[in-house]
């Protein structure tokens, strides 16, 4: 008859912490990994190692021994009290465990470099994959209570992330919000300042993209206490997107100390792919200050950017040499020289038309429609780019 799981057992913490420690460097894993798969600290499984620790359960010794495949005989020779595991009982069935080992081996990184890619020129072939990797997620999670899942858990919330810029691009609003609305319940469940804060961002961002700057401003404050808590690039996305914010809503003074704080972090923040990831680093933020200086009419201040920025990189993929096209578009137009502004604004119309963004397309539009109200509004070379735009609008339709 099998113990009860919680039956106390005499073990000898020494060899134990020995077998332990055999067993992990036998499959080359760090005492992290072993840690990450156990679902305790990696502390504790120093301790353990060490013989500093004594685990007195059954169910815990047998959980740690199934995930490290330490045969029975080898416990029972260490200690007593410790009953037959028959098999490879776990608490969870083993196909689930297995579904969830095979997601998450090859997928962490894989759905940021899927950003990469598709933000480099466009290529949809990873994000087709991703609606059916949420599903997967989804389904296993919803019986799923192993060691591997707060690591499926925060997969699953970068999957909805990735899912909603996808959107956002597309300019399908309510879809984006509810993947970035899902992103943040899985932040909150796990209580990972990283995933609140980031959830709460992208849902402020999408509020100015819809003209709701106040509220915009309230989403991005509030996220304030969860962004200094996170890593460094997301308290220099909060600023940046703070920003933009204010920017595009007016407000110079306010615009000035946002973008001065995201400067500083940027600076200060090395490189990484998350920071690629999340397009945070000093010449997004560079580019940043010159369209909110475009935006309130700074236009002299805005190009002498552009110069710098021009240097700092000189090649730039598909999807970025759109956008930036668009963003010096505007500087030139608002600063008067038409003929340089319609020039990039057509080009990046058609860069954009080459990776399919809603997005980029309504921002030339909002660049047509700002000269439309401005005392530009009657120069006949806008009559180009609103033949374009129509074009496109009917394309899009």
């Amino acid at each position: 008859m099998t113990a009860h799981p919680k039956q106390p057992i005499e073990l000898s913490v020494s060899e134990f912490g020995k077998l332990v420690r055999t067993y992990r460097l036998q499959r080359k894993w760090t005492q992290q990994q072993l840690a990450d798969r156990w679902g305790h600290s990696r502390e504790y499984v120093s301790q353990i190692e060490r013989g500093l620790r004594k685990l007195d359960r059954i169910d815990q010794v047998n959980r740690l021994a199934d995930i490290l495949d330490i045969p029975a005989e080898r416990l029972e020779a260490i200690g007593k009290g410790i009953p037959s595991r028959k098999g490879n009982e776990r608490n969870t069935p083993q196909a689930d465990e297995n579904l969830i080992q095979v997601l998450l081996d090859p997928a962490q990184a894989t759905i940021k470099l899927s950003w990469l890619v598709w933000h480099g020129d466009g290529d949809t072939t990873i994000i087709d994959n991703l609606s059916h990797l949420i599903t997967q997620l989804e389904a296993a999670l919803t019986t799923y209570r192993g060691a591997f899942r707060r690591q499926a858990q925060q997969l699953l919330a970068y999957a909805y992330e990735m899912m909603g810029k996808v959107l956002f691009d597309k300019l399908k609003f309510i879809e984006a919000s509810g993947y970035f609305e899902a992103m943040l319940q899985q932040g909150e469940e796990l209580k990972d300042p990283n995933l609140i804060a980031l959830g709460m961002l992208h849902q402020g961002d999408l509020l100015r993209k819809r003209g709701h700057y106040e509220l915009s401003i309230r989403r991005l404050e509030a996220a304030k206490h969860f962004a200094e808590a996170s890593e460094s690039f997301v308290n220099g996305m909060r600023w940046k997107i703070l920003a933009r914010t204010y920017s595009e809503y007016g407000l110079e003074t306010p615009f000035l100390r946002a973008i001065d704080n995201a400067q500083e972090i940027a600076i200060q923040t090395p490189p990484s792919l998350d920071t690629k990831y999340n397009q945070f680093n000093l010449v997004e933020v560079l580019q940043e200050r010159a369209q909110g200086h475009s935006l309130l009419w700074q236009h002299q201040k805005a190009l002498e950017i552009y110069k710098e920025t021009d240097l700092l990189r000189p090649f730039r993929p598909l999807r970025e040499l759109g956008s930036y096209t668009i963003i010096k578009a505007q500087a030139h137009a608002y600063s008067g020289n038409l003929e340089e502004g319609i020039k990039l604004a057509l080009k990046g119309l058609e860069l954009a038309k080459q990776y399919q963004s809603r997005r980029h397309e309504a921002r030339v539009q909002k660049m047509y429609d700002r000269l439309r109200a401005s005392p530009l509004g009657k120069h006949p070379l806008l009559r180009d780019l609103e033949e374009a735009l129509q074009s496109r609008g009917a394309e899009n339709k």
